[in-house]
């Protein structure tokens, strides 16, 4: 019978170069899984999501469930130390910026996580 790890995951800080690895490893996660277009990186054209297409596109009701699904999907698929239990788009402005809240579990901290991000 396989135990849970207790250990993070350490991965690479995109800005300092710095090892990283929990919480923080976990946002930097999120927001590239967000930001990343399918079909956009070589060796992995299956990783990504959704999400930045809806970026430019009215912000209607229909809109707004199709980009949270987006969120919730690419997350929860990609994320392999976190489990989403909300998404809210709190702004979608003019620019084309959106502001979203993603709130979920660490799984290996058992925590309850918020981040709140501008893509």
């Amino acid at each position: 019978m396989a135990t849970q790890s207790t250990e993070h995951l350490i991965d690479i800080d995109r800005y300092t170069g710095e090892l990283i690895q929990g919480w923080e490893r976990i946002k930097q996660s999120i927001f590239v899984i967000l930001t990343t277009r399918l079909r956009t990186r070589l060796m992995r054209l299956w990783w990504g999501s959704k999400f930045n297409e809806m970026q430019d596109k009215p912000g209607n009701e229909e809109v707004l469930m199709s980009s949270m699904m987006a969120a919730i999907s690419a997350i929860n698929t990609y994320e392999p130390e976190f489990k989403v239990t909300r998404v809210v788009i709190e702004d979608m402005g003019p620019d084309g910026e959106i502001t979203i809240t993603v709130e979920g579990i660490d799984l290996v901290d058992e925590a309850l996580r918020r981040l709140k991000t501008t893509i």
